[in-house]
């Protein structure tokens, strides 16, 4: 349940909204406004009790403040049930800035752009079944591209299949803080896969990117064990969910906002631009969670050491003093790439660049192969504790 709260931890500020709530998905975006327009440094005693950052410049300056709001205690609320750091995700600089300079030239857009065969190819292959039927649920191409895609840049050996099944469980069940010990599960799932690559790997020359990232030193000295598998976890967890969604949501704005496709068959270039204004109106990432290190003021409301705070990109994403009419979608607006979607500042998502690699391409099949192809039914809105999509999207030929 989402309302307004007379009682709390911070009664004067609260509104009570809980980010891994199901039945929070079809209002979201709604709701994300209501707390913007009336409380927009907002407590909720949900999940152990977090401040809401909701307006645009609010979020952006907490997210350039690392001395103030560390990612050192966890970058998400609730934290998930992993049993390592994140490298990059869950360290401040100095140390964030030797990693990041460590990983950037394997994301840059020239290094990505070298990819574009294998996601060309994935692609391909993922629309193979909806191709032959000509109907079917795109959510489900799009659960094959993303963990492909990473899977084949790293080099693991594992079924796409089984890697996307146990990251969606994970997703999924640390949104489930009644039953901590699922979460715990899915998080083994996945470092098991990690740690399996990571072993079919040593002491043997760098074939693939994870062998040369192995292989690699980090402030003059070898990356531990441990590291290695929290960035393999960042590489699938980050790669996999957000873009999925981020795929079936802006396949289902291409496809539900009348002429849309049928204007881009005529203007390719405006693909980058509908993707942009896709991820800003329906983001597949809508929060994302600091811990407050030190007393913080931020529009009158003093925010305590300890405290948790959410950035909550969804909010700042509608704030009408950034996007005018933020209900609308445009893709020709002003400043259509200032989304705060991939956040902002130094943590910034590494991969922003490969993930529009995967939607633009997967737009373009649709452009080249499908240029018919429409909505077959309603969908289904989704969130976990973090992220924004959709459980189906029934597409079909037009007749």
């Amino acid at each position: 349940m989402t309302q307004t709260q007379a009682a709390g931890r911070h009664p004067e500020h609260s509104y009570f909204l809980d980010n891994t709530d199901p039945t929070l998905a079809p209002h979201l975006f709604a709701t994300l406004k209501q707390v913007q327009e009336t409380e927009p440094v907002a407590w909720s005693d949900a999940v152990g009790g977090f401040w809401m950052l909701t307006k645009y410049t609010d979020i952006t300056a907490a997210a350039n403040d690392w001395e103030t709001y560390t990612v050192e205690e966890g970058h998400t609320i609730p934290s998930t049930g992993k049993s390592v750091m994140l490298p990059l995700a869950e360290v401040d600089p100095p140390m964030h800035t030797t990693w990041r300079r460590f990983l950037v030239p394997y994301f840059t857009p020239k290094t990505v752009a070298t990819y574009r065969p294998i996601v060309e190819r994935i692609v391909t292959e993922a629309f193979a079944d909806l191709a032959e039927r000509g109907s079917g649920d795109l959510s489900e191409v799009a659960r094959r591209i993303p963990t492909s895609v990473i899977s084949a840049v790293l080099g693991f050996t594992q079924d796409w299949a089984y890697i996307s099944s146990i990251t969606e469980e994970w997703m999924a069940s640390t949104g489930d803080t009644a039953h901590p010990e699922r979460a715990q599960r899915a998080a083994k799932a996945v470092e098991d896969v990690v740690r399996e690559e990571v072993a079919a790997r040593r002491g043997k020359p760098a074939t693939d990117v994870l062998g040369e990232i192995m292989q690699a030193e980090v402030d003059g000295r070898p990356l531990s064990d441990d590291e290695l598998l929290g960035l393999c976890i960042v590489f699938i967890v980050a790669g996999h969910g957000t873009t999925v969604d981020g795929i079936t949501n802006t396949v289902h704005r291409l496809l539900a906002e009348p002429g849309l496709l049928a204007s881009l068959q005529d203007d390719r270039d405006r693909v980058g631009a509908v993707i942009d204004e896709s991820l800003r109106i329906n983001p597949p990432v809508w929060n994302m969670g600091r811990t407050a290190r030190r007393p913080a003021e931020v529009r009158g409301v003093a925010i305590s050491p300890g405290e948790k705070v959410m950035l909550t990109f969804g909010a700042g994403n509608y704030d009408p003093e950034k996007f005018a009419d933020p209900d609308v979608f445009d893709p020709d607006r002003p400043g259509v790439h200032g989304h705060l979607t991939f956040g902002f500042g130094r943590h910034r998502c590494i991969g922003e660049a490969l993930a529009k690699l995967e939607m633009t391409v997967a737009v373009d099949y649709i452009l080249d192969h499908f240029p018919d192809l429409e909505l077959a039914d309603g969908v289904t809105p989704r969130t976990h504790f973090t992220t924004y999509g959709l459980t189906n999207l029934p597409v079909r030929r037009g007749a």
